[in-house]
């Protein structure tokens, strides 16, 4: 009986469909279930949130994974926006005063170590590449030399994504929507996205905020990024060709996350920007891109191969930003704009 306890909570108090403004944001105190199929999660109620008080934060941006299980989760704080974690919710360090809007955090494996990217949104922004503990290794600025920035404040960075080369591509979601090619000594290479190029060769704005590089062909990877406020997927050779676009109706792709053969995506919020109080979800595709389940939203529905608009089903979260799928299987989900609370952690719900 228990166990169906908090849905029925969930339901009840959610009845009308009343959205709090970020401000007055709580994470839920009951052990919520979601999802659907194969894909369910458990929230753990209260994980982390001791830590507020001591280690307070700005908010959630993005959270992973090293290969010691240990968690990174970056803030919006200027003071320390990362915080290292363990898998209880400890803190267990705190670092990061040099950039003035932390955005994107990636996790790269070059020459037997791990660093980290971090992507600074401000104007004029920076990307930071550091060792784990926080010593910055390399700064990369506004790249004039392509002579795509006129004004270096157009310049805001969303996220790296990394390859195996050591290449990195930069999303310049917040500027100028390019995505700019950097060598793994941080010298600009190419751009593609934005204004160049004709049609959906383009990049609209709000529109380029994270992804990641396939290998599912090694012999010819594939660049897949997450459209933010445009509601869709689009891919693109290495190159910069366009290759095709994916419509996400009613979501919001904020990252692209590969996770045992499926691929996660968080969305900010469901008819956003319309709606800014919708508290998004969190979609399971397979290889095909087509939606498996969806985390805290309705199941998804195809009509003669289309997407159906979605919508969420459930609070469960509050505008899911950045997630984490942990190497035991367990989602870790940093939320923005929501009252600066610590990322929320979900177990797999297996063959219960």
């Amino acid at each position: 009986m228990f166990r169906y306890l908090p849905l029925l909570i969930c339901s009840v108090a959610f009845a009308h469909d009343q959205h709090v403004p970020p401000t007055k944001y709580v994470p839920a105190a009951v052990p919520l279930e979601i999802g659907e199929a194969k894909f369910r999660y458990r929230l753990v109620p209260g994980w982390a949130q001791k830590n507020k008080a001591p280690f307070p934060i700005g908010n959630g941006k993005a959270i992973v994974e090293d290969s010691k299980g240990r968690l990174y989760f970056l803030n919006g704080s200027r003071k320390q926006c990362v915080i290292v974690l363990n898998r209880n919710g400890k803190v267990l360090d705190a670092w990061g005063d040099f950039a003035k809007s932390a955005h994107g955090l990636t996790l790269h494996e070059e020459g037997g170590r791990e660093v980290l990217f971090i992507a600074d949104n401000s104007a004029d922004g920076k990307v930071f590449k550091t060792t784990l503990d926080g010593k910055v290794l390399m700064t990369v600025s506004c790249p004039v030399e392509s002579g795509l920035y006129p004004d270096p404040k157009k310049f805001k960075p969303a996220e790296v994504i990394t390859t195996r080369s050591g290449d990195f591509f930069v999303p310049d979601g917040y500027g100028s929507d390019y995505i700019l090619r950097f060598d793994k000594n941080g010298e600009y290479q190419s751009a593609f996205g934005g204004n160049l190029g004709k049609g959906e060769a383009r990049l609209a704005h709000w529109g380029p905020h994270g992804g990641i590089v396939d290998y599912q062909d090694p012999k010819a990877p594939v660049i897949i990024l997450g459209l933010s406020d445009q509601q869709k997927i689009k891919r693109f050779t290495m190159g910069g060709k366009w290759i095709d676009t994916i419509p996400i109706p009613g979501g919001n792709p904020r990252d692209i996350i590969f996770h045992r053969g499926h691929i996660y995506i968080p969305h900010l919020g469901d008819d956003w920007p319309k709606e800014r109080n919708n508290p998004g979800f969190v979609s399971v595709l397979n290889r095909e891109f087509k939606i498996v389940a969806n985390l805290g939203a309705r199941p998804a529905k195809y009509v003669d191969g289309k997407l159906q608009q979605m919508h969420h089903n459930i609070h469960a979260f509050y505008h899911p930003h950045g997630i984490c799928l942990a190497s035991d299987g367990a989602m870790y989900v940093a939320q923005d704009a929501s009252n600066a609370t610590y990322p929320l952690k979900f177990v797999p719900i297996r063959g219960e």
